[in-house]
């Protein structure tokens, strides 16, 4: 009888614990009156916004069964047009760094552009230039000023925020500005007239609770990404949903729960998605948008005629909780599952089921025996551990929601869905009416608790959105460093203690395969097109390294890390089947950074000015042991400039120095201009002469 009290005393918190989630699920599942599955829905009132979030929330997190979410970016709600807010809201490379010729109608200089991702697809960033005057974020400002010709370049002007702005976008005479506030609790998106640069003119301002994601501007148009809490506190309501607030020149506008839409699927951490898209045209005072209550933002591509937005899939806990509750209802004999089943027809609310549930199936486990006990014990943790690995496989998926945009408009198109998590934005591409996309999955946990091994893929996907081809179970035990999609090729690199590159051949969308393979010392985190069969990496050299003796006066001990410094390689990859290291650079700090190596948008990179230009930091501070004194050995900051070509490789040309770390650098005509938080610096570019310095501080 001991033995039977204890496995049922077993069973039982693990019973309950299984209707409980059953229970949670059901109650996820219901959807505010009047809604029903497939459709877009909106709240009718604020009652049901609440309960549908607070419900949904309990599902993902209840008992540690479900993962860690990586976050969404939007739901399937996004199947309206955009249109202009309502009740009186209107507001009062492929080859990514192109050069920029002289029009007929006005003579400008030759200049560079952002870094961008696509042709025809501009990014948002700290800097622009319009080879007259450069534009640029700095220390909360924005500061214009004139540029060309650099003898005569000098500070116009500065315009200064409330709080701190972030990234810029221009268009003739038209700049925009998206930014934060002092506490970072709202973001804002300013337009200003600057046909004189001395003097901007604030066109329109817009506020909201929350933060300012990501944009692109394609033609005219500019559409932006803006994620709002769900969650916070209302001191004169009581509430903790918050409802998201728009002030538009001023006057306040709260979205109501009819004007939120969403898809009936459960998530884990809601937030607002605001799609919002705004003309670059000074006489164009409409701001765009519509509301979505979805997950957290993600990444983001975008092509000249749609976007694209990922985020890791929200399991269908209605779907996999109904199938583990016909498989702990099968364990049990038939006469107990009918009596289950006809005292449950006559609940009304959720709590009775889970009373009877509780009630019935205690009295069943009771009458088992010890062995009996044993055995359907082994049968239920057999069951939950699937339900753990169906929840957990359809977590560790990514979804992909395709839109087109046109003329501001953005209209859902369909979604697909592939295994594993992406790593950033060159992690996806846009072909021929295909959408290429690189993942990394990570499997699931045994049941022995056994660590999944990660494996690298590649999806090709139709119009539709529906799969054409993949590459599974690539470099297993490693993960996507950097990927980049150039025409009917990808190239990848993975890294664990070599850096394989990865050449894919993808002229056969339903055949995606490996054409070569290139196996050097270090990574590569970020690649770049030179042409279409040569290629630059930019990341860090990697060295096996033994522990060496220390001295006894030697105060410094190297870092157990294998990295070394910043690297930058040509790859030549005009035969796939055998890509080659062609020339390569390292920078002679073992401690030397990039900001190219996490943002794109500091590199420059011109073929036909075989120019390269990345900023470079020691970032840390050393102390050796002196006879003495302790010495301090400074950082130091500034760009490293290359000559790269074809027939000389990657040749140093000469370092600008700054007091502070460089964030970015451009061209216009034959003068490198380099800037920090400190000055910009400009130099020649024929052997990087100083021309001029110009202070920002």
């Amino acid at each position: 009888m001991k033995g039977k009290v204890a496995i049922v005393g077993k069973l039982w918190p693990l019973l309950v614990c299984i209707l409980l989630i059953l229970t949670v699920n059901s109650m996820a599942s219901e959807q505010p009156a009047g809604s029903s599955s497939g459709q877009l829905k909106s709240f009718p009132d604020y009652e049901q916004l609440s309960e549908y979030i607070k419900n949904s929330n309990k599902v993902s997190g209840v008992f540690g069964l479900s993962t860690t979410h990586r976050g969404l970016v939007m739901e399937e709600s996004l199947s309206l047009p955009l249109n202009s807010v309502d009740n009186g809201f209107a507001m009062k490379a492929d080859m990514a760094v192109n050069q920029k010729k002289a029009s007929a109608a006005k003579e400008k200089a030759d200049f560079s552009e952002t870094n961008n991702q696509v042709r025809g697809v501009d990014e948002a960033d700290l800097v622009k230039t319009d080879g007259s005057y450069i534009y640029l974020v700095n220390n909360g400002k924005l500061v214009i000023l004139q540029a060309y010709p650099a003898q005569e370049a000098k500070k116009l002007t500065e315009i200064s925020f409330d709080g701190r702005p972030q990234e810029i976008f221009i268009d003739g005479d038209s700049l925009l500005v998206f930014g934060s506030s002092a506490d970072r609790q709202k973001m804002f998106l300013r337009k200003y007239d600057i046909a004189d640069r001395k003097s901007p003119l604030m066109l329109q301002e817009l506020t909201c609770d929350g933060n300012y994601v990501t944009s692109r501007k394609i033609g005219e148009n500019v559409y932006a990404v803006i994620n709002t809490p769900v969650y916070r506190y209302n001191e004169a309501t009581g509430q903790n949903i918050a409802l998201p607030v728009f002030t538009n020149n001023g006057i306040k506008k709260i979205v109501q729960p009819k004007e939120i839409y969403y898809f009936d699927r459960t998530d884990s951490s809601y937030n607002y998605s605001i799609m919002a898209s705004v003309s670059m045209k000074k006489d164009s005072k409409n701001f765009r948008s519509r509301i979505y209550l979805t997950g957290t933002s993600q990444n983001i591509f975008a092509s000249e005629n749609n976007i694209y937005l990922t985020g890791n899939k929200s399991p269908d806990y209605e779907f996999y909780g109904e199938k583990l509750y016909k498989s702990l209802l099968s364990l049990m004999p038939e006469q107990v599952q009918s009596t289950i089943n006809e005292s449950q027809a006559s609940c009304n609310t959720y709590a009775q089921r889970l009373q009877i549930l509780e009630e019935i199936a205690g009295e069943y486990l009771i009458s088992l025996d010890y062995r009996q006990a044993s055995a359907i014990e082994e049968k239920i943790n057999r069951i939950v551990e699937g339900y753990r690995r169906d929840i957990e496989r359809e977590n560790n998926k990514t979804v992909i929601y395709k839109l087109a945009v046109d003329a501001g408009q953005v209209v859902y198109k369909c979604k697909g869905e592939v295994d594993g998590y992406v790593l950033n934005q060159f992690s996806m591409d846009e072909h021929n009416g295909y959408f290429r996309i690189a993942t990394t999955s990570q499997g699931s946990w045994s049941i022995t608790g056994q660590s999944p091994a990660p494996k690298n893929n590649i999806y090709v996907l139709d119009e539709n959105m529906q799969i054409t081809g993949k590459l599974l179970g690539l470099a297993v035990n490693e993960r996507i460093f950097s990927a980049r999609f150039m025409g009917e090729r990808a190239y990848l690199v993975t890294f664990r203690k070599t850096d394989p590159l990865f050449v894919i051949d993808l002229k056969d969308p339903a055949f995606p395969r490996v054409a070569g393979e290139l196996k050097i010392p270090g990574y590569s985190d970020y690649l770049h097109p030179y042409d279409e069969n040569h290629i630059i990496g930019i990341g860090k050299e990697v060295v096996e390294r033994l522990p060496g003796q220390l001295s006894q006066k030697q105060m410094i001990i190297e870092p157990v890390s294998r990295e070394k410094g910043v690297k930058i390689a040509l790859f030549d990859v005009s035969n796939p089947a055998a890509p080659k290291e062609m020339s390569k650079y390292v920078v002679e700090s073992d401690n030397s950074d990039s900001a190219a190596l996490h943002d794109h948008r500091a590199v420059l990179f011109s073929r036909e000015k075989n120019l390269l230009v990345l900023p470079v930091s020691d970032r840390l501070f050393r102390i050796a042991a002196q006879q003495k004194h302790d010495a301090y050995e400074q950082p130091w900051q500034g760009a490293y400039a290359f000559k790269v070509s074809l027939e000389e490789g990657i040749k140093l040309m000469n370092k600008v120095e700054h007091r502070s770390e460089v964030r970015r650098s451009l061209y216009i005509e034959n003068v490198l201009y380099t800037m920090s938080d400190a000055e910009i610096k400009l130099n020649d570019l024929t052997g990087l002469r100083e021309i001029k310095e110009i202070a920002l501080q």
